[in-house]
């Protein structure tokens, strides 16, 4: 049977029932699908070196003879089976050990020439540990850069790559729809090469340019969706929510703090925004604690007093609850309702979900499920979407597609991730930008420090003195139980450390993702009181988390989390006008972490951070540990800001000489296919 792209993986050689179950894992039901299945690292096996010549760390290729091989139980450990050999070249010996492997005495003969590939370590002279290996002239996984996949269920690295390598056969009926002048301009490979290079590249080079025009592809169709995205949204009708400065005063007059210039700013360009034809678009970008909320409350107040109703949706269901409460405190006066999975709430009063899905309340704060519930919403003129980067451009473009008769409503979209003003407007293209860049007044910079392990029995007194003093403790951990055998800190472990150590005289709660919502906001509740002196958490308090009595932010394994994260967990601490503390504990191991973690040191601004987080990560790296990009991005990222520029002028210029398509039937195809399968961002 002839394989095809739109055959089903099944149809290769190799792939069973089971490992067909284990692709759809994976999201790979075609061939087509499985080509674009890109690796996340390689190993580069491509140096070939003499016995002779090896060193410590060298990750090479040796082809050798093997002397001698044979399996034997560990001395400390017998259920440890060891297999030893011993091969040569014309320059040397050189030991080589597989761990509970016993399989490969049969496989390997002793007179045979193998290659071996992988890491040369010194341990009681130069040898090689687990190295792959394949018989000589084969260079399927040595002699060159070796892609790693992610595998699923019972998937092997063999197999997929056995698969992948079926899956080639069929490249060249790729149609490349990016136009050849952008290509040749760029000096990109067509799209087959490109394909062909990711999974069998021959050197870096061409690995680097097949990458490249990969993440062109990726940017490109980001930026011709944003540009559909504003052409539709003039063609769209909304409410109009008139200005009303008396309004606008009388809100800022009940205000128990001044507004700062950056809010006045923002408020101003969202009222404009809300009194046009057509709907608002905007993202307003602001460094921790800069106060987006009450920008967001002077909106919602507005909506409500026209007799229009709106929606805000948040990220988790801690912070539904934290803004409904602060909405409620902006609009004495209005009734906000809560909606999420686990609880439904008007104002304080606690309901039953129909009372608010068919009810009557004007503005509803949920999580983003509440666009997957049975929720309309009648005069719907404002949708809030809080921390922005984790909802998508297509989730966006859904909201302002309303059923044909029904006005599309506003959105306004707030994230606390600084990023540069150029890359926002890159990465978020069909979004007006509204920056607040100050804080308000009072607030003092928290100091910032890293601790060595000679310090940490000072710095557990310096928190012990705060809580003394009245002020209450975050302490981050980057993980739940204590499982990881790196010794990374966990909060099961960490409170019962603090609880027989430093801290035994407070109280300690534990807080992280596994709790049942109750617990959660239990917990938070208690917390908001100063019911609970010090908080064990996860990452669960990383967003929107308002506590402005705590006063310290402990964060162990500091060097585990990126800069943006950090800058995050600190911003939950310095919310009054008492100094406060991060404190960041790395572990034993920094290597390149240690100068991340000075930036924050010596940085207090979230965009300044945001740049150096850039220059950090550099133009990206595939032969790093790990690859990570935009959601639903297999190789773009933040860092790669030229290829966004250009990707983003292309649209422009294509779209500004051929408005329509017409002249590229291939793109609009390209373009209709994400509108119905993705959403970019």
């Amino acid at each position: 049977m002839a394989i095809h792209l739109s055959s089903s993986i099944k149809e290769l050689p190799g792939v069973g029932a089971v490992a067909q179950k284990d692709l759809k894992a994976l999201g790979i039901a075609t061939v087509r699908d499985l080509l674009f299945y890109v690796p996340f690292r390689y190993d580069d096996f491509s140096l070939r070196k003499k016995i002779v010549d090896l060193q410590m760390d060298d990750v090479v290729t040796v082809t050798c003879q093997v002397n001698m091989i044979e399996a034997r139980p560990a001395s400390k450990n017998r259920k440890l089976i060891l297999v030893e050999a011993i091969v040569s070249d014309e320059t040397g010996e050189l030991k080589v050990v597989w761990f509970n492997q016993p399989w490969l005495t049969k496989q390997i003969r002793v007179g045979s020439r193998i290659s071996l590939a992988g890491r040369v370590e010194n341990r009681f002279g130069l040898n090689m540990m687990n190295p792959v290996w394949e018989q000589e002239g084969e260079n399927t996984v040595t002699g060159r850069l070796i892609p790693v996949y992610g595998l699923s269920g019972s998937l092997t690295m063999g197999r997929i790559r056995n698969a992948i390598g079926n899956a080639l056969l069929c490249v060249y009926e790729l149609t490349d729809w990016v136009p050849d002048s952008i290509l040749v301009q760029e000096k990109l490979p067509d799209l087959c090469d490109a394909i062909v290079s990711v999974h069998a590249p021959k050197d870096r080079s061409s690995l680097n340019r097949a990458v490249e025009r990969l993440k062109f592809n990726e940017l490109f169709l980001h930026q011709l969706l944003f540009a559909e995205i504003r052409r539709g949204l003039k063609k769209a009708s909304c409410f109009s929510i008139p200005i009303n400065e008396e309004s606008l005063k009388e809100f800022v007059s009940r205000l128990p703090f001044q507004l700062t210039q950056a809010q006045r700013r923002a408020c101003w360009e969202v009222v404009q925004d809300l009194a046009k034809p057509h709907p608002m678009n905007r993202l307003l970008e602001g460094d921790v604690g800069s106060g987006k909320t009450v920008v967001s409350a002077m909106a919602v107040s507005r909506v409500l007093e026209e007799g229009k109703r709106v929606v805000y949706l948040a990220p988790t269901e801690l912070l539904a609850d934290q803004q409904q409460k602060a909405l409620q405190r902006f609009l004495p006066n209005q009734t906000i309702g809560l909606l999420t999975r686990s609880r439904a709430r008007i104002g304080n009063e606690s309901v039953k979900k129909d009372q608010i899905l068919n009810g009557d309340v004007a503005c509803v704060v949920g999580t983003h499920t509440l666009l997957q519930e049975s929720f309309t919403m009648n005069d719907l003129a404002l949708v809030i979407v809080d921390e922005q980067h984790r909802f998508g451009v297509k989730q966006r473009h859904a909201l302002l597609e309303r059923e044909q008769g029904l006005q599309a409503p506003h959105l306004l979209s707030m994230s606390a991730t600084p990023i540069p003003r150029s890359l926002a407007l890159t990465i978020y293209g069909d979004l007006d930008l509204s920056i607040l860049d100050e804080l308000p007044a009072g607030r003092k910079q928290v100091a910032t420090a890293i601790v060595s392990q000679e310090h940490r029995e000072g710095m557990w007194k310096h928190v012990l003195e705060q809580i003394r003093e009245g002020r209450q403790v975050f302490v981050v951990c980057p993980l739940i139980d204590p499982s990881d055998t790196e010794g990374n800190a966990s909060v099961v472990q960490t409170k019962k450390e603090l609880k027989q150590g430093s801290l035994n005289t407070c109280s300690i709660e534990l807080l992280h993702g596994k709790l049942k919502t109750d617990e959660k906001e239990s917990i938070m509740e208690k917390f908001r009181k100063g019911e609970i002196q010090v908080l064990v958490s996860t990452t669960v308090v990383e967003v929107g988390v308002d506590i402005p009595n705590a006063t310290v932010m402990v964060i162990l394994g500091a060097e585990r989390f990126g800069l943006a994260q950090l800058h995050q967990l600190r911003g939950r601490v310095g919310r009054s006008d008492h100094q406060s503390y991060c404190y960041l504990l790395p572990g034993p191991v920094m290597g390149a972490s240690l100068e991340r973690l000075r930036a924050l040191e010596s940085t207090a601004n979230g965009f300044e951070l945001a740049e150096k987080d850039l220059q950090f990560r550099g133009p990206g790296n595939v032969f790093g540990d790990s690859q990570s990009g935009f959601p639903d991005f297999q190789l773009a990222t933040p860092a790669d800001v030229d290829l966004m520029k250009k990707a983003r002028d292309y649209a422009a210029e294509l779209l500004k000489q051929d408005e329509k398509l017409e002249q590229h039937p291939l793109i609009r195809e390209m373009i209709q296919e994400a509108n119905d399968s993705v959403h970019l961002e």
